[in-house]
């Protein structure tokens, strides 16, 4: 199937938005707005029903299109343990197209489950996932790479798993084969030396993994804190149009003095990325988009909750920040931070531009840096966790301690 028209109505939805954008900046560069209410009302009702028309062509469109080509062929393997598991992995590589539906269990692995054919599924239990799990070799230093599940192949989906232990990730999904429309739902993954999701990218192609969907996962340390610093949630190279949504992200923490890696975090040439309705639990650092020198832009962080409270972690940090990331909206997200560093969202460096955090709530301030511009419109600062949680979001975290 040719996506050059679904690489094209996506580009035309953002910069629909970008465009929208420009008229808001227009009125006012400064980091307060002076214009008339009708005006502003009237774009920012244009912003957000583009906005919506974007995500629905994201959540609803893409997962119809990664299946359109491939129903009347698709083959159902089921397994019970890993030797089962590793021959129906080895059937469904030579032409792609198969179910592999994993019995509950615990599948111990002695090697990688490489995924090189497209529009391969593996499917545990999507309403508990805690019982088909998939153990690596263990989570520790290793001199080779050693993920649990390696993809370099479009189409791929995880449904109902859960993923861990593992001495890099705990799935790679690899870009520089243009792996795209991966899905990633209903999974639990925990415990890698390194991040736990990584969506790798090469400067040697112009290929990059596109239109990933993330939904409904947990992401966590077991222990409360990571093996090192060198970790993080889902860390994506160069990739566009992907949905990280309806997430939970915990103790993504450092030991050491150095702050872990974001929970979130796209970079070095991504573009047009959506992360939406997360939370966000004593992670070191929430959000991020872009990282000096490899930047993003485009996108949206929109109505995500963020919450550190353990000041037990050493280095936590920031919990949103736009770093070279220009064109990027920032709306309608929770910041609660009970650490020590001092601000809840930073927007950094001059390449930051056309950039809109709008109606906020953090308990620290939103800060530019190094020479950034944004327009900020209704952000609200509160001192109480109270004022940012409801009741029961307060009774969750309390009782995760």
């Amino acid at each position: 199937m040719n996506y050059n028209w679904l690489s094209n109505t996506s580009n035309a939805c953002q910069l629909a938005i970008r465009q929208t954008q420009t008229q808001l900046l227009s009125t006012d560069s400064s980091t307060s707005l002076n214009v008339k209410p009708r005006l502003l009302n009237h774009l920012f009702k244009k912003l957000d029903s583009v906005r919506q028309l974007f995500l629905i062509f994201t959540l609803v469109a893409l997962p119809f299109l990664a299946y359109a080509d491939n129903s009347e062929n698709r083959r159902e393997i089921n397994v019970s343990d890993v030797p089962m598991l590793y021959k129906a992995l080895q059937a469904a590589n030579k032409n792609g197209e198969a179910d592999i539906k994993l019995a509950p269990g615990i599948y111990q692995l002695t090697k990688t489950l490489v995924i090189s054919a497209p529009h391969i599924s593996l499917i545990g239990d999507s309403a508990n996932p805690k019982s088909v799990r998939i153990v690596g070799l263990g989570m520790r230093s290793r001199s080779q790479v050693e993920n649990v599940i390696s993809v370099t192949a479009k189409n791929f989906t995880l449904d109902g798993v859960t993923l861990s232990d593992a001495g890099n990730h705990l799935i790679q999904i690899s870009g520089e084969y243009n792996a795209d429309f991966p899905t990633l739902k209903n999974c639990i993954l925990q415990d890698s030396f390194q991040q736990l999701v990584k969506v790798s990218s090469s400067q040697k192609s112009d290929h990059a993994s596109d239109y990933g969907i993330i939904d409904n996962c947990e992401f966590r340390y077991t222990q409360g804190i990571g093996p090192n610093y060198y970790i993080g949630g889902i860390d994506a190279h160069g990739s566009r149009g992907w949905m990280i949504s309806n997430n939970v992200f915990r103790d993504i923490a450092s030991p050491d003095n150095r702050p872990a890696e974001f929970a979130v975090h796209f970079w070095n040439g991504a573009s047009n990325n959506t992360v939406e309705n997360n939370t966000i639990i004593d992670c070191d650092r929430g959000i991020g988009f872009g990282l000096k020198g490899k930047p993003a832009s485009g996108g949206a962080i929109i109505n995500n909750l963020i919450v550190h409270q353990d000041n037990a972690d050493p280095s936590a940090d920031v919990g949103i920040l736009l770093e070279q990331s220009p064109d990027t909206q920032i709306l309608d997200n929770r910041i609660f931070l009970g650490h020590n560093y001092p601000n809840a969202i930073e927007y950094r460096f001059t390449d930051t531009i056309n950039a809109v955090i709008v109606d906020n709530i953090t308990n620290k301030p939103i800060r530019k840096r190094d020479g950034a511009t944004a327009l900020l419109i209704d952000n609200k600062r509160v001192k109480e966790v109270s004022s940012i949680l409801t009741a029961d979001e307060l009774a969750l975290l309390a009782s995760l301690k």
